[in-house]
């Protein structure tokens, strides 16, 4: 009987495929703008409850290629969309830094 191996693949295999939540690094992105603009504090920990906080009201987005991100990125890249993100954001900034968690 064959059996599946639950070990990671080698690793030219890894390159080719890694699981990635698309709004991270997009989220990240956008934060860093936002936060760094607002009178509030601009340490690490405050910058990753804004994170946490919006990424804890967006769909998963989960891709394991570059090709199915591309995918994601043209309807989450419309004008609504990016509107959306940075409303989501700046309440977020502003819920830490009323109440920053330090």
């Amino acid at each position: 009987m064959d059996s599946v191996s639950t070990q990671p693949e080698t690793s030219a295999e890894q390159k080719k495929f890694a699981l990635s939540n698309y709004w991270e690094a997009r989220v990240m992105e956008r934060a860093k703008v936002i936060v760094s603009q607002m009178d509030m504090c601009q340490c690490e920990k405050c910058f990753f409850d804004v994170c946490a906080l919006v990424l804890n009201k967006l769909p998963p987005q989960y891709t394991t290629t570059d090709k199915g991100n591309l995918m994601i990125k043209v309807p989450a890249t419309s004008a609504k969309a990016e509107l959306e993100l940075t409303i989501l954001i700046s309440r977020s900034a502003k819920m830490v830094r009323d109440r920053p968690m330090h």
